[in-house]
């Protein structure tokens, strides 16, 4: 068959050749195509032999393997589930495993669109828009929703979708996020019952009460809001909205696997709930007061820029500060007089038509009704700042900044302090036993703030995600800088599957990447560091052609960067990025479906209106359904005469 297929390609040459130049003679011809290899026909055999060996091999194979059941192949299959510490009592299949392992944040294909909510959601951003943006941008979402089709791929299958309803419905156990360290638990529900209750039982912080608060709350909110409109302060869409919520905050708990018998950390949940809205509109006159603090630090970006440059002296060392417990150790009445004062300061009042104790009183409704419930009980805080409030952070921040001048005398040198909410950085000539020497005595003064110390190690110390380490260059010690991740940090970030935008999951790598590039300096660590976030990544299903990809487009975006100048003034670039939120005339979330980034680009370029995005149906929302509380808040729809549907909210109870 060889010599035909040979006969048979050199009487197709000759067929051709005799065509195409008849007049020619072509025998010469077909040795001059042949001349570089002499053995064309040996060689030509030699394939053929090989693929027939190769089919034969795959013959044999064929006819020696034998059908492998389910179960057997399944067991074969390893799945990377590290990330899922099961503690509970409940025996969990390793394919149900999988499916908690997508992460608690994993968001599965939404097969619809939640309209109610979205109409709910722009009815509440954009009732104090003009009427025509407000009537633009719900024509816009309208033929975005009328266009929607639902997704034909899914990022479950429909094992893993029947793997989850299973796992839902498995009533004894509570599926939480850890503490630290990003791993997924699972744990019995009366264990999750009684660690946050024995937290709760600690009646220096928390008292509880017999009766639902919820109604107190609200006639004290009312009488200070219609008191307001009364005087023509605010408006009546103003009164609605800072009435519009009846529901008290909740709390949830987070294992402490790194401790012995697992202690729980309390998690206040006070989004949406009663006293938010008030929160939430007096902090926006009073967020300029960060501008009258010192030696803040906002983000690890800002720290290294100001970090950069410092110089040691011979005789200086790095230590750490950490405050205990600090929200709920701010004496509240004190902290409410500070802000008060510095907002007379900086005559913010002068402005605008409210008086210092309208803003007094507001702050004291939203501050000292630190209620929530939980396991259909209600508690009171105590003592402190609410914690999860809109104010808390910034109540706290300008008492700390008032308490660092009048007691860290010893430390609170310019450009040798700074503070990240509860940890300070300090440079100090002080040695390691004078230090903690100095931390006994701040901790005897009179007052709830307690202070723990660390010490350099090796002319090294860790501060926020930063390795710090003294170097002696030129005969001047400077601090080399390096990204750097506890042990008990996340291995794993947004699983790459999940439904989530894809702006989304290429912000979470350039911003990680972008991080490592700013704080890690030497040029080999920074190879080392980027190739630790490829690994998170690479865990987290990212495919290693997108990591690498981005990765290199920031690194290249960064390059280009480095060279340009930057104000290095905190304050202007503070401004600036107030300048640039201002740009769009209001904000709006909306549950996310596939495809809605037309729609984002399109409100925010064309209508000046900012959309976020929510996720209501991650994994971490659809498990742990017998723990939630009912809202107190309805949504209704009333169907029209005119064939419409009208959607509106109201309160109950």
């Amino acid at each position: 068959s060889i010599n035909i297929e040979i006969n048979t390609q050199n009487t197709i040459l000759n067929h051709y050749f005799k065509t195409s130049q008849p007049t020619r003679q072509h025998q010469d011809d077909l040795r001059w195509i042949n001349k570089f290899n002499e053995n064309f026909e040996n060689k030509l055999i030699e394939k053929h032999d090989k693929k027939i060996k190769i089919l034969k091999e795959k013959q044999v194979q064929q006819q020696s393997r034998k059908p492998q059941t389910t179960k057997a192949m399944n067991s074969k299959i390893t799945y990377d589930t590290s990330n899922v510490i099961n503690i509970s009592k409940i025996h969990l299949s390793q394919e149900q495993l999988k499916v908690i392992s997508k992460g608690l944040k994993f968001v599965p294909t939404p097969t619809s669109i939640n309209t109610i909510a979205t109409v709910v959601n722009c009815e509440k951003s954009l009732f104090s828009t003009p009427k025509l943006t407000k009537s633009a941008a719900i024509s816009e979402i309208s033929t975005f929703i009328q266009k929607w089709r639902k997704p034909t791929k899914f990022n479950m299958n429909k094992e893993e979708a029947k793997l989850l309803k299973e796992i839902k419905s498995i009533e004894n156990i509570v599926i939480v996020q850890a503490d630290k360290g990003g791993k997924i638990v699972v744990m019995n529900k009366n264990d999750y019952f009684n660690k946050i209750e024995e937290k709760l039982n600690d009646l220096n912080v928390y008292e509880q009460v017999k009766k639902d608060p919820t109604t107190i709350i609200k006639t004290e909110i009312n009488k200070k809001v219609t008191k307001m409109l009364n005087q023509n302060k605010i408006t009546d869409q103003t009164k609605y909205y800072l009435t519009s919520i009846d529901d008290l905050p909740k709390i949830r708990g987070q294992p402490k696997l790194h401790k012995i018998d697992t202690p729980m950390r309390i998690v206040t949940c006070s989004r949406d709930t009663i006293t938010s809205p008030i929160s939430q509109f007096v902090f926006r006159i009073i967020k300029e007061l960060r501008t009258t603090l010192s030696g803040v630090v906002c983000n690890t970006s800002n720290f290294v820029k100001i970090i950069a440059d410092v110089k040691l002296n011979q005789d200086e060392h790095l230590a750490s500060l950490d405050i205990q417990d600090l929200y709920t150790n701010i004496p509240v009445s004190k902290a409410i007089d500070i802000t008060l004062k510095r907002l007379d300061e900086s005559k913010k009042l002068d402005n605008l038509p409210f008086t210092k104790t309208d803003i007094k009183e507001l702050l004291n409704l939203a501050l000292k009704n630190s209620y929530f419930q939980f396991n259909g009980k209600f508690y009171k805080q105590k003592t402190g700042l609410p914690m999860g409030n809109t104010l808390s952070p910034i109540l706290a921040d300008i008492y700390m900044d008032e308490y660092k001048k009048q007691h860290l005398h010893e430390v609170n040198i310019p450009n040798k302090i700074w503070r990240y909410v509860d940890d300070i950085l300090i440079i100090t000539k002080m040695n390691k036993p004078q230090l903690e020497k100095y931390v006994h005595y701040l901790n005897k003064i009179r007052g709830t703030i307690k202070f723990t110390s660390e010490f350099e190690q090796n002319d090294q110390i860790n501060y926020l995600d930063t390795m710090l380490t003294k170097k002696l260059i030129n005969n001047e010690i400077i601090l080399k800088i390096r990204w750097f991740r506890k042990d008990t940090a996340a291995d794993r970030l947004l699983n790459y599957e999940s439904s989530h935008g894809k702006s989304i999951k290429n912000n979470i790598v350039k911003n990680m990447a972008t991080r490592i590039l700013e704080t890690t300096q030497d040029n080999k660590d920074q190879q080392e560091d980027l190739n630790k976030l490829k690994n998170m990544l690479l865990k987290s299903n990212y495919p290693l052609k997108e990591i690498e990809k981005l990765i290199k487009q920031t690194c290249q975006e960064f390059k280009s960067n480095k060279n340009k100048s930057n104000d290095k003034n905190d304050d202007t670039t503070g401004q600036i990025k107030d300048k640039n939120d201002n740009e769009f005339i209001c904000s709006l979330t909306l549950p996310y479906a596939p495809g809605m980034e037309v729609l984002k680009r399109r409100l925010e370029k064309k209508l000046k209106i900012k959309l976020f995005f929510s996720y209501p149906y991650k994994l971490q929302s659809q498990f742990n359904q017998s723990l939630k509380v009912p809202s107190k808040s309805v949504i209704y729809q009333i169907p029209c005469s005119c064939k419409q549907t009208y959607v509106g909210q109201t309160k109950v109870g």
